[in-house]
């Protein structure tokens, strides 16, 4: 009898087994990945950031990214959320032959690569260049062109509105997706939905132009899908310039200030710009950070010989911010024999303790180490950091 129940269970639980990976396929069978090789680093917490900008591919197919977009690259980097969700325009693109089109895509890569934070990129309409071939590469380069993932409390939908033939639209196999994929989440305490055309255009508010979205149904009830499930806010790109709107309880943000030549003055959205956005379990803060207002300035060391070395870091946004990956190269040594000081300046010269920490060292290999350090700068605010190791 004893043996007859022991088969029993093993019977149940296997079942239960076998339901709870068919629950979870139906849920994740279209999982959207990041694209450079920074670990997704899973946590129980309700509580981290993200950061979100868009439309930074170049003015032309035979020009480099713009400075100002490095620029965010290595403010983002700095920062150091918990990942980077682009809302597409990596490249350009369009036009030219099919091998310049994989030598975007490559050098695209070549520059997420060095960052030390996850980095997904929402297809928009110059992924994937107007054609059908060039969207069947990317397929093969990237994965899903549409998909979820989840990050702690909260589930993330990154929606394709440019697929092929239907651009401007969420239709056909990925609109049931959705509606499932939304339902299967609807317990998420925060649902985020990423897309590159916004359903809202700032520019084209009754969809004459046929430049954002296109179809006015089907922009409707997405909405009214959005609004059914909550979802706590709705990012995209596409219009070079950054907007906020507010429809039913939902916000609806255009982020298009990554770096493309700006379609607006600055009073009407028109300036370069990335988003820090702070999840503390329910409470959402989002901040719109320019470009161009974190600055390093190196003072002594900082070469990887030196063992002890200073540096000032200042924030002139008008944001509180804080750093998680302020890098300084040192002598490489035991992570215990690394010691760091740090002291505010105020722009009277009064100086106070500042709170600093050491948040991880890299072996370089070459005898340096790198060694990234935490701090959180309050607006218009100056810090002096000193770094010193026993070798």
């Amino acid at each position: 009898m004893q043996r007859q129940n022991l088969i029993r269970k093993i019977i149940l639980i296997t079942v239960l087994l076998f339901l709870s990976a068919s629950i979870s396929s139906a849920v994740s069978d279209k999982p959207f990945a990041h694209l450079n090789t920074a670990a997704l680093a899973q946590h129980s917490g309700g509580e981290f950031t993200f950061a979100v900008f868009g439309d930074f591919r170049p003015s032309r197919r035979d020009r480099p990214y713009s400075e100002a977009f490095l620029k965010m690259f290595d403010e983002i980097n700095m920062i150091s959320p918990s990942f980077i969700l682009s809302m597409g325009d990596a490249y350009y693109g369009y036009g030219g032959s099919f091998q310049r089109f994989k030598n975007e895509i490559d050098y695209f890569l070549s520059r997420i690569k060095s960052l030390d934070t996850p980095f997904f990129n929402v297809i928009g309409n110059h992924e994937v260049g107007g054609s059908l071939e060039r969207e069947n590469y990317i397929k093969e380069r990237f994965g899903n062109l549409y998909g979820s993932f989840d990050y702690a409390n909260s589930h993330f939908i990154l929606l394709d509105t440019d697929e092929a033939g239907k651009e401007g639209t969420i239709q056909g196999e990925q609109l049931m997706w959705l509606e499932k994929d939304i339902e299967a989440n609807k317990n998420a305490e925060n649902i985020f939905v990423l897309m590159h055309r916004p359903l809202f255009s700032a520019l084209d508010g009754e969809m004459n132009k046929g430049k954002s979205f296109r179809d006015k149904s089907n922009r409707d009830n997405l909405h009214r899908l959005f609004k059914k499930y909550g979802v706590r806010a709705v990012f995209a790109g596409h219009e070079h310039l950054f907007n906020e709107t507010v429809k039913d309880g939902i916000k609806y943000f255009i982020t298009g200030g990554g770096g493309s030549p700006l379609y607006e003055s600055p009073s009407k959205g028109g300036f370069l710009h990335y988003l820090i956005v702070s999840v503390k379990n329910k409470d959402i803060v989002i901040d719109v950070i320019t470009p161009f207002n974190l600055h390093v300035r190196n003072i002594s060391g900082n070469d990887g010989f030196e063992q002890r070395a200073e540096v000032e870091i200042s924030n002139t946004s008008h944001a509180e911010i804080y750093i998680r990956n302020l890098v300084m190269k040192m002598p490489r040594a035991e992570a215990g024999k690394y010691k760091v000081k740090a002291i505010s300046i105020s722009t009277r010269g009064q100086t106070k303790e500042h709170q600093a920490k050491i948040n991880r060292v890299k072996d370089n290999g070459d005898g340096t180490a790198t060694v990234s350090i935490e701090t959180r700068l309050q607006k218009n605010e100056l810090v002096r950091i000193v770094l010193e190791t026993e070798i």
